[in-house]
């Protein structure tokens, strides 16, 4: 089963839409992942940290405002910081290259730095507006229906070699 088509499914066991636990469980499939942790950030490896969300609402910016948050967190505690990022859902996802966000995250906004909110979900909507217009020339993103082999060869291939490779659409 393609993994656009398994996103679409609905959960066996409970008879409804597939929760976001599903949503990434297919996706560490799918992509092949090892090495993985699931905890505050999503789907956590050493080369590219993953939020997720059930459904096709949430926006992939703030989707990426949400995953900032933990980047603007690791960088003030010093903790690792992967050379990717990565927003997924049951219909979308799209990759970024972590350094093309450190600038955003180390100038101050006018006088005063990013105000994220208390947690990664409750990112404001100054975050939001000033992330989206930030991000969206180094955002790589893909509709899954059409183009779920690109994805797929563009995140494992960005693991694999360390860079972002744009495949043709």
């Amino acid at each position: 089963m393609s993994l656009f088509k398994e996103l679409q499914s609905i959960n066996p066991h409970t008879g409804k839409p597939l929760s976001e636990e599903d949503i990434k469980n297919i996706y560490i499939k799918a992509i092949g992942l090892k090495g993985y942790q699931m905890n505050l950030i999503d789907i956590q490896t050493k080369e590219v940290w993953f939020e997720a969300k059930e459904g096709f609402k949430t926006s992939t910016y703030k989707m990426f405002t949400q995953l900032l948050h933990y980047v603007q967190q690791a960088l003030n505690t010093g903790s690792h910081i992967p050379p990717f990022l990565c927003v997924i859902d049951a219909r979308k996802a799209a990759i970024m290259r972590t350094k093309d966000a450190l600038p955003l995250l180390e100038k101050k906004t006018g006088n005063k730095k990013i105000k994220w909110g208390k947690r990664a979900s409750d990112v404001t909507q100054e975050a939001l507006d000033v992330v989206s217009a930030y991000i969206g020339t180094f955002i790589v993103s893909f509709n899954l229906e059409h183009h779920e082999n690109e994805f797929l060869e563009t995140i494992k291939k960005a693991i694999e070699e360390g860079d972002i490779i744009r495949t043709q659409i």
